[in-house]
């Protein structure tokens, strides 16, 4: 279950991507929009499906809004610094500190992979091989300061990963409620801090709600969307280190979309890719959807 919730994820994650190049908002309305654009969109389900969970769920929102925050807040200043290009290179890495921060927080899940070590290697080798085809994919040189900054950030990254399987735990059987209920609560917090964090950087709050603005940002709702497809997905997963894994798909999606624009004549920002990592990329997600079955 959780591989079709990963496959429409990596779906949702490539239109978001290719939808975001082409309305070009500006970096820093846009993480105040993601914060507040989605609160907003998910609050009539929240009362629809109005729940009370255990005080854990709420600790674990507010923790994850303002990790999120804060991550937005520090990725834009180190793509300023060092360049999106090396920055994105590292993210896959997030993948193998998540798989491995599982296991420290789940011991009995060790006991598991022991008890079959040929099924088990096969999907920690799937896994590897996915953070190598993706990076060799991105291949951009990556400096020592550069990797410095960025640690900390992948870490923040594997808390939020882990923290998205661990709040689905407090669902009480009511997955859809708790969804919409942490989006909300953390897209909030997001927007907020957001606010706060970028407010030197805003010379006219009048650009928050610019119909031009507004209109960019339409295609934030996809947001909500992934995160209530990641948030069924972690449910149903192991380890919350196979979806994070899956989303890396999105790169085909994103080449598919790219190639059919351009056989109907429209132009896009291509970036060639070489086949062999695309294969490999495929491969590699392919034996790790199997092995865990």
């Amino acid at each position: 279950m959780w591989v079709i919730f990963g496959l429409l994820t990596s779906v949702i994650g490539a239109t978001y991507y290719i939808c975001n190049q082409k309305c070009k908002l500006s970096a820093d309305i846009f993480i105040i929009y993601r914060g507040f654009f989605v609160a907003i969109m998910t609050m009539p389900l929240v009362f629809a499906y109005f729940h009370i969970f255990p005080w854990q769920f709420y600790m674990i929102a507010l923790f994850q809004g303002l990790c999120i925050s804060y991550s937005d807040y520090r990725y834009f200043q180190v793509f300023q610094k060092f360049g999106a290009e090396n920055v994105n290179a590292l993210s896959p890495l997030s993948v193998f500190i998540t798989f491995i921060l599982w296991l420290i927080l789940k011991p009995e899940t060790i006991e598991i992979y022991l008890k079959t070590p040929v099924k088990s290697c096969v999907i920690f080798l799937s896994i590897v091989l996915i953070i190598y085809a993706v990076m060799k994919y991105r291949n951009s040189k990556i400096g020592r300061d550069c990797l410095k900054e960025v640690l900390p950030l992948l870490f923040l990254s594997t808390l939020i990963d882990t923290s998205n399987k661990i709040i689905t735990e407090y669902s009480e059987g009511q997955l859809l409620p708790l969804t919409v209920h942490r989006i909300a609560i953390t897209g909030w917090i997001i927007g907020f801090v957001n606010l706060f964090l970028n407010h030197k950087n805003i010379t006219d709050y009048k650009e928050l709600i610019k119909p031009k603005n507004l209109r960019q940002g339409w295609f934030i709702f996809l947001v909500a969307l992934s995160m209530i497809t990641i948030n069924f997905g972690m449910y149903y997963v192991p380890n919350p280190a196979y979806m994070t894994s899956i989303l890396y798909l999105s790169i085909i999606w994103i080449v598919i979309f790219n190639k059919m624009a351009m056989m109907f004549g429209k132009s896009v920002p291509y970036q060639h890719i070489k086949l062999k990592w695309i294969l490999l990329l495929l491969f590699a997600s392919v034996t790790l959807v199997l092995a865990t079955k």
